[in-house]
């Protein structure tokens, strides 16, 4: 009984729902690049993670995890410009940069606007626009979205519809599966599931596709999770279909993703896998396309895509906006979790965790590019190192799924 209760943790930890996407009230802008061009003069402690900015007439204050900001002393709050569907329930901070609502901090320090060529987050919450990226044609299969008109640092772009990531396909419909052969000739499919979650729900013929089934078992052995607790609220989810307790018990055992859980990525197991996924991405078939996923699309599926755009030469930035677009693919099924989990708590960290059943986090990400960049020097090193992918390769990949960037 233990192995099946185990199985049913790594499954609960995968599950995926239909998602639809919605606006916030206004644009969040980095916080940094905003003020300077504005004259002011930086000052950051990494200790407290509290950036100070100074000109003549302001001083504002940012400390991370707080939900306010200073100026002169006095405490801005956010009201209602809170990004909860979009996890900016607190100032976020993307590589080092902190991002906050335009509105609140132009009337902050007496700006009718701010710069505008200044860099800003969309209503979405990402400078990436999801619309742009989602596969619009796919209707049932979950976060289908595609990478193609990314620019990178040497100002060159993704081909359209080479490279896509989504969810899991045996959610599709059979038009789904007939778009993914006839539109966008898929001719190699990823499959980063566990060898559980694959038997579970067995991936579907996408014709002219050959299948690589790549098992990332990123929730690990849950057998400490197999409890009484446990076994209660997953058979009173499952009967009454209301995944509160459920996701209760995971968030108070961190079961659902962490950190901690993230730190799977710089395994043995990771490392061998990704390797495998790029060696297929180097053989791609011409006027072809590669589909890679997992249940959700968003954990094992987000790293990936990660670790190609690094390949790629992107900045940071794009790709933290990429791995978060998760949120906006998801934002309708991420609140059903809060209201879930909320009939049972009203503790704010636990409802938070909550949300990474279905979303994801920067901390997360960016706890897997901060220990690469500690141990390899960057990403990219990781790369070159632990997954010895060469110069030629890189090369060859940038030839494969790069072309000219317009204008």
């Amino acid at each position: 009984m233990k192995r099946k209760y185990t199985t049913i943790i790594s499954l609960v930890f995968c599950a995926m729902f239909a998602a639809n996407s919605q606006a916030a009230t206004s644009k969040l802008v980095p916080a940094r690049d905003t003020l300077e061009s504005l004259g002011f003069v930086t000052e950051w402690d990494a200790e407290s993670k509290t950036a100070v900015f100074k000109n003549d007439n302001y001083t504002v204050t940012l400390t991370a995890d707080n939900d306010y900001f200073e100026v002169n002393g006095k405490k801005i709050t956010f009201e209602n410009a809170l990004y909860e569907n979009n996890m900016y329930s607190t100032p976020i901070i993307i590589d080092g940069r902190f991002y906050l609502p335009d509105a609140e901090l132009a009337k902050a320090i007496g700006e009718e606007t701010l710069t505008p060529d200044t860099k800003a987050l969309p209503e979405n919450g990402s400078a990436v626009d999801f619309n742009t990226q989602k596969l619009s044609d796919i209707e049932a299969i979950t976060n289908a979205r595609q990478l193609g008109g990314y620019v990178n640092t040497e100002g060159r772009k993704i081909k359209q519809n080479v490279i896509l990531r989504t969810g899991k396909p045996s959610d599709g419909t059979e038009e789904d599966l007939k778009v993914l052969s006839e539109k966008y000739h898929v001719s190699d499919i990823v499959d980063f599931r566990s060898v559980t979650e694959a038997e579970t729900a067995p991936e579907p013929t996408v014709e002219g596709a050959v299948y690589h089934h790549i098992p990332l078992n990123i929730a690990g052995d849950m057998s400490n999770m197999v409890t009484d607790e446990f076994k209660q609220a997953y058979v009173k989810a499952m009967q009454s279909g209301d995944k509160g307790e459920l996701l209760l018990t995971l968030a108070k055992n961190n079961v659902l993703p962490t950190p901690k859980m993230y730190e799977y990525f710089l395994g043995d197991e990771a490392a061998e896998g990704y390797r495998e996924f790029f060696n297929i991405l180097l053989n791609k078939k011409e006027d072809a396309s590669v589909l890679f996923h997992c249940t959700q699309g968003k954990d094992r599926t987000g790293m990936g895509a990660a670790l190609f755009l690094y390949a790629l030469d992107f900045d940071d930035d794009t790709i933290m906006e990429d791995y978060l677009l998760t949120n906006t693919a998801n934002v309708a099924i991420i609140q059903n979790d809060v209201d879930s989990v909320s009939k049972y708590t009203d503790d704010i960290e636990t409802i938070e965790k909550a949300k990474m059943m279905d979303g994801v986090s920067a901390e997360l990400l960016q706890s897997v590019i901060d220990k690469m960049n500690e141990e390899y020097g960057s990403v990219k090193g990781y790369l070159q190192t632990r997954l010895n992918l060469s110069d030629e390769e890189i090369a060859k990949l940038k030839e494969i799924y790069l072309e000219p960037a317009e204008g």
